[in-house]
This record gives structure tokens, sequence and C-alpha cells, in this order.
């Protein structure tokens, strides 16, 4: 009887779970959809393997430096490369990149907020 009890309320949380995940994700999504701004961002690393791989990267806002991680890459090639992120006006921490749209306009990356030594050492 127990069992069967615990069983309820393992499945009762594991569905709750699920669907807090799938409502903070879509108001994820609205947020960079509604408030979006284009700005770019650095990758600046690589960790993990399989599917727990992912990137971190960095991007300036009014000056201030935020940072998010990214599930993809499995190979870490584009670390010190600059791409297309979306950040939201209202709250900058949420953020999307998009590894696809490479940035390697100088002008852009240093009006973004880097500096000519993170253009330096950028990979070729």
């Amino acid at each position: 009887m127990k069992t069967k009890y615990f069983n309820y309320i393992a499945f009762a949380l594991v569905v709750i779970w699920i669907m807090y995940n799938l409502y903070e994700g879509n108001n994820y999504d609205n947020e960079i959809e509604k408030n979006g701004i284009t700005t770019v961002g650095k990758v600046t690393k690589f960790k993990g393997a399989g599917r727990r791989a992912y990137l971190r990267y960095q991007y300036y806002v009014n000056n201030n430096l935020f940072g998010s991680d990214a599930p993809r890459d499995e190979k870490g090639e584009k670390i010190g490369q600059f791409f297309k992120v979306i950040y939201s006006n209202k709250k900058p921490e949420v953020c999307r990149i998009y590894l696809d749209e490479k940035i390697t306009d100088t002008t852009l990356i240093l009006k973004a907020g880097f500096s000519k030594e993170d253009i330096a050492n950028m990979p070729k």
C-alpha cells in the first residue's frame, strides 16, 4: 500500500516538474521575442561531453558583463569566436546565442563592448 502511494506521489511530482519546465521555457522564449535586443557574444569555454556538453559565452549590456551557457557544439571548436546573441532589454540575463550566425565585423564586436585584445585573440 505504501509503495503504491509513493508511486502516485512520485508520478505527480514528475508531472509538476515537467509542466513547470515547459512553462518556464515558454516564458523565456516570450521574453526574448517581446523584448529582444541583438548584440554580439563571445564563446569563452567548452565543458562536458556528449549530451552534457555546453559552451559558456559572454556579452555586454550597458557595459555590464553577462554570461550564459549553450548546450551545443560537441567539440568546443567555437571558443574565442563571436556570435549573434539576443537578450531581453528588461531581463538581460535572459538570452540566446545563435551559433550559426558568426560575427567577424570588428566594428560590431567593438561596439558590443569587447576590446581590441578580444579581437586579436579571435581564432583565424
